[in-house]
């Protein structure tokens, strides 16, 4: 009986044993998986912050090329106003030179007048057979000899003037279209410079509420781990008591003879106890794209995809990083990531992971359903739906979903020829 009893006791008191000291294991558990949340959450916000510094930095660069866009359109402005200037001084020397030679014009239209009433060439044989004396005659063809000279000076005068008045009508037309076509590049340069610094402060302001939102969890799991430690210390106190209070049971109950307690006529029964092992741990998993690159092979769903993503088009806003179909804010991978998921296709949720899914095809290969990737703020920083016809289906800082042409300035420029086909 006494050893019956002892035995019923130990259990007793392996049981508690076993509940209370599986606390420690439990918390040191959850204080690992934690810390680890922690140690992810700080990783996260390292991340977003020098991923910031880089956009900042980038932002500083193209600050400085708008800065030198405006100098050169104030010079080439500049350059126009000089140039206007000639061309009206210009105006003022092709009207007095119109003049000059509307006057030999009319010059030689009397000496020809005159020649043709006087007779013409025959006149002035008359004039020269009519001399008195040698000396007479001699003068006589001085005269007629300065009158020939005057009207041939004329005449090459007026032909001078002419090829002067073209030359200098040329040469301005060009100066003034030079200037001109300098001052539309520039401008065109300025608009796309203004483009990439919306496109990178929208990205940056992105960056920014991102970074917060960690910065909150991450003092959020702070927090929780405090807890648990305030809570494990608690558990250890109660332990030391439980332990203590045990160790005068037994103590007790070696004296004592008595009949094990019973409940309903029935001896008391423990079970086990089990306590979580690291091993057990079970851990969260964002949703992932395949591992190994694949090509769908279900050309409906291309038609899908781009029908899903057009209801967007023009309904939405640029939100770095997100896929908010309630509220209609995407960024550029995470809009075509929804618009494929939408008809049934899995692909990546960044741009890197995109780049290296499917297979890649040439730009002459390329069709409707295509990925087009472009080299923005770092390579493969874009991607979009390539429609057919030069078009394509994206979401972007400046519209949010929209159909842009491979021909804008900005796009032509970016777009490197990265092509991929998720999609047969």
């Amino acid at each position: 009986m006494k050893n019956r009893f002892m035995a019923s006791s130990f259990a007793v008191l392996l049981g508690a044993s076993v509940l209370f000291t599986s606390f420690p294991s439990v918390t040191v558990f959850a204080d690992e998986n934690i810390d680890q949340e922690i140690q992810m959450k700080q990783q996260e916000i390292n991340d977003i912050q020098q991923q910031e510094q880089e956009m900042k930095e980038t932002l500083g660069q193209l600050d400085s090329q708008v800065t030198q866009t405006n100098e050169k359109i104030a010079s080439t402005k500049n350059d126009i106003s000089k140039t206007q200037k000639e061309a009206k001084q210009l105006e003022n020397n092709i009207i007095e030179l119109e003049k000059r030679m509307e006057a030999r014009l009319e010059l030689l239209k009397k000496r020809a007048r005159s020649i043709q009433t006087s007779g013409g060439a025959t006149s002035y044989l008359d004039i020269l057979l009519g001399a008195e004396s040698f000396s007479d005659f001699v003068d006589r063809a001085f005269v007629i000899n300065t009158i020939f000279s005057a009207d041939k000076s004329i005449l090459q005068e007026q032909e001078e003037d002419k090829a002067a008045l073209k030359k200098s009508e040329s040469d301005l037309k060009k100066k003034l279209d030079k200037v001109q076509n300098e001052l539309k590049e520039v401008e065109e340069l300025k608009v796309q410079l203004t483009y990439q610094i919306n496109d990178k402060n929208s990205m940056l302001a992105s960056m920014e509420e991102q970074r917060k939102e960690a910065s909150r969890q991450l003092n959020d799991l702070q927090n929780q781990k405090a807890i648990l430690v305030e809570k494990a210390k608690e558990a250890e106190r109660r332990n030391s008591i439980v332990a203590d209070e045990n160790n005068e049971r037994i103590a007790t109950d070696k004296t004592n003879t008595a009949e094990p307690i019973k409940h309903n006529g029935k001896s008391e029964k423990h079970e086990d106890v089990v306590t979580p092992s690291k091993d057990n741990k079970v851990e969260k998993e964002e949703p992932a794209a395949p591992s190994k690159p694949t090509v769908s092979h279900n050309s409906s769903a291309i038609e899908k995809a781009i029908q899903v993503g057009s209801t967007m088009v023009g309904r939405s806003s640029y939100s770095w990083g997100a896929i908010d179909v309630k509220n209609r804010r995407f960024d550029c991978s995470g809009f075509v990531h929804w618009a494929y998921a939408s008809a049934g296709v899995n692909i990546g949720r960044s741009t890197s992971a995109l780049a290296t899914q499917g297979k890649k095809v040439s730009t002459s290969e390329m069709k409707r359903g295509d990925l087009i990737f472009f080299n923005t703020y770092k390579t493969n920083g874009h991607v979009g739906i390539y429609l057919g016809n030069g078009t394509f289906l994206n979401s972007n800082s400046s519209h949010g979903v929209s159909i842009d042409s491979l021909s804008n300035t900005y796009w032509k420029n970016a777009f490197k020829g990265h092509v991929r086909r998720v999609v047969e």
